[in-house]
């Protein structure tokens, strides 16, 4: 069970479905992967089917292959079923080189919110915000 940060979901909250790209950043160990899981929980508790939520965590042994912005895209496409509006979540971003590109373009599609959680110096320094769309 995950201590509600409710401070930090409540200013979320707002764009959880939004074409706005959600970035937790911070230094590691530092809650940002659990304030993902505690939005993922709240969208599965308000009715979002599990087949709408993507979530892959980047520092998972499963997923360590994922490395390159096609490598992200192609594990992305074989997780969306349909055209039903989604959830992407992507924890650990960073572990993924010039994954912007690849980002941007699902971002753009218009039918998903995605949320990222990233701990590098790229991440934190708000360079982000101006390569992001949204």
């Amino acid at each position: 069970m995950l201590f509600k940060r409710e401070k930090y979901l409540s200013k979320i909250r707002p764009f959880y479905k939004t074409d706005m790209i959600k970035v937790i950043s911070g230094i590691r160990r530092s809650g940002k992967s659990c304030i993902m899981q505690m939005i993922k929980e709240e969208l599965t508790e308000s009715g979002v089917a599990d087949k709408d939520i993507i979530y892959l965590d980047l520092d998972n042994r499963s997923n360590m292959s994922i490395r390159t912005p096609a490598q992200l895209e192609s594990r992305i496409d074989s997780l969306i079923l349909d055209d039903d509006f989604k959830y992407l979540f992507i924890d650990e971003i960073q572990n993924v080189k010039d994954f912007e590109e690849t980002i941007n373009a699902f971002n753009t599609e218009g039918n998903i919110s995605v949320f990222l959680t990233g701990s590098n110096s790229y991440l934190i320094s708000g360079e982000i915000a101006t390569i992001l769309n949204g």
